[in-house]
């Protein structure tokens, strides 16, 4: 005999929300500071609170009388995270890279929530504020860093965990630097020295001195060198030699 009974698909399990939350790093040519985008919130929880640009992943499935999926429409992570990215600060990036995933408990009121965070590196443009972002702004990193660094125990600066995840995010930056063209990401396609220095020391968060820097970096290989006639000197990343470099395993002659 047939059986007819419908399939029972369901999970006894309560169901975590998921989000994403993106970390854009931009560097500010006139103001030569390296800063972070962030979002004011404009809806509870943390209604005021400045935040990373991020929400919820859009799920579109219908299902057929037996509970089977018959069409979708869901969106993956990385298209949430540029999705929400553009909704609530207008800002249209496509190269993006994935951080990592949060899942602390409590880290939203509202329910357990896992978010997968990504970070990007982009040329500054204006922004505002969109969807539920009551205001987006460039924040210099060094202003946010110093907050939450200063923070008594217990307390947090962003909104859910987003201080974790910008430390996270600045780390992860710093690390990579000196091995991955990173930083040039940062900068126009001609720029001084002086720009490059001031570039390094603001993820790095150290001074350096200016000769040796300069040494440091054209003994690399990896500039291009193009006199101009005011005297000053642009320089332009090779990034064949840098790739050599990389291949040879020399990039580690550029930490600093």
């Amino acid at each position: 005999m047939e059986n007819h009974e419908k399939p029972h698909f369901g999970y006894i399990y309560p169901r975590p929300a998921v989000t994403t939350d993106c970390v854009i790093f931009g560097f500010d040519m006139t103001e030569e500071l390296l800063k972070v985008l962030l979002i004011e919130r404009g809806i509870e929880p943390f209604k005021g609170r400045y935040a990373l640009p991020g929400g919820f992943i859009k799920i579109e499935a219908k299902t057929n009388e037996y509970g089977l999926v018959v069409e979708e429409r869901n969106e993956s992570l990385l298209e949430c995270a540029k999705r929400e990215l553009k909704e609530e600060t207008g800002f249209d990036v496509q190269n993006i890279y994935e951080l990592g995933t949060w899942s602390t408990p409590g880290r939203d009121p509202r329910c357990i929530t896992i978010t997968d965070a990504y970070y990007a590196l982009v040329t500054i443009q204006p922004v505002r504020g969109g969807d539920d972002a009551a205001d987006a702004k460039w924040v210099p990193l060094y202003q946010v860093l110093n907050t939450i660094k200063n923070l008594p125990e217990g307390m947090r600066f962003l909104a859910f965990d987003h201080d974790e995840i910008i430390t996270a995010a600045h780390i992860r930056l710093q690390q990579q630097l000196c091995f991955e063209p990173l930083a040039f990401k940062l900068l126009p396609k001609r720029f001084s020295m002086s720009t490059l220095q001031k570039l390094y020391e603001a993820i790095l968060e150290k001074n350096f001195d200016r000769r040796n820097f300069a040494r440091k970096m054209l003994d690399s290989g990896i500039l291009d060198v193009f006199p101009t006639e005011s005297r000053n000197i642009n320089y332009q990343l090779n990034l064949e030699k840098y790739e050599e470099f990389k291949r040879t395993g020399r990039l580690s002659n550029l930490i600093f």
